[in-house]
Formats: C-alpha cells, sequence, structure tokens
C-alpha cells in the first residue's frame, strides 16, 4: 500500500510539472505584452494610414506618431484589396464599443464591427511587422572576436 502511495504522489507530481513547462508562452516579450482586449480609441481626424496585417487585424498610424493594433468581428478579404478605409462612428472617435464600424472602398458592401483597439510602443509595432511579414527582422551585427593576448615567447640567443 505504501508503495502504491508512492507512485501516485511520483505521477501527480509529475503531470503538474509537466503541464506548467507545456503552457509556457514562446512569443517575444513585446508582442505578449499587448492587450488584445484593447479598449483605446483613435481620433479619426489623426488617422494617416494603415497597414492590414491578415484578413481580421490591421495596424492604424495616428498623429504623434502612434500606433494602434485594431482586431475586426469578423474576417474581410476586402482588408486586404482595399486602398481607402472608412469609419461609421457617432462621433469623432474610432472606438471598440458603441457600434463604430470600418468600411473598405466605397464598393464595400458591410461595414465591419471592431473587437479591440490596442495603443503600441514602437517596439511592439516593429514585432507584430515582422511577425506578419511585413517587414524584414533586422540583422545583428556579429561581433567581432575577443582580443587573445598570446602567451609571451622568450627567445633563445647565442650566447658569444
Amino acid at each position: 500500500m505504501k508503495r502504491v502511495l508512492k507512485q501516485l504522489i511520483t505521477i501527480v507530481s509529475s503531470s503538474i510539472l509537466l503541464v506548467s513547462c507545456a503552457t509556457t508562452d514562446g512569443t517575444s516579450g513585446a508582442v505578449r505584452d499587448i492587450d488584445y482586449q484593447g479598449s483605446d480609441c483613435i481620433s479619426i481626424r489623426t488617422i494617416r494610414d494603415y497597414t492590414p496585417l491578415d484578413n481580421q487585424s490591421l495596424l492604424i498610424d495616428g498623429g504623434g506618431n502612434r500606433s494602434y493594433y485594431v482586431q475586426l468581428d469578423i474576417s474581410s478579404f476586402e482588408l486586404r484589396s482595399s486602398f481607402n478605409l472608412g469609419f461609421q462612428s457617432r462621433d469623432e472617435w474610432l472606438c471598440p464599443y458603441g457600434g463604430d464600424r470600418i468600411v473598405f472602398d466605397s464598393f464595400s458592401e458591410m461595414p465591419i464591427g471592431i473587437r479591440s483597439i490596442s495603443r503600441l510602443t514602437p517596439g511592439q509595432t516593429e514585432d507584430l511587422l515582422v511577425r506578419y511579414g511585413k517587414k524584414e527582422p533586422e540583422k545583428q551585427q556579429d561581433q567581432p572576436p575577443p582580443k587573445v593576448e598570446g602567451a609571451k615567447v622568450e627567445e633563445l640567443g647565442e650566447t658569444g
């Protein structure tokens, strides 16, 4: 009975250890810090440009070198193929609540709701662009090999 109890405790503790190791996230710290349920708002007047990341997310460039990660309620092929971005809002702010929507081009069949808007740091913006294949990662400069002092060699001379 004692032996079975020891084996059971070993199995349970091993299982807990295995589960805790398996649930670690392998993404970079900056991308992990993004609030994917963000409730930030963007002043519509300050929106300068946008970059589609996939069929359901985009980066919006706002005033003051601010970038926002925007996730849409549904996937849309129009996101990647449109040339214009329009908005339906009751005020001058684009928010993920209050019924605000994004419209693509003037031929769009239906506006799309916004799931979340998260303001990004410049590092997070770069990480997302690399992650979605919109930008090449910066190459790390190879470090020169460290200078190693060699052994001193003493020459034997002729004594004469």
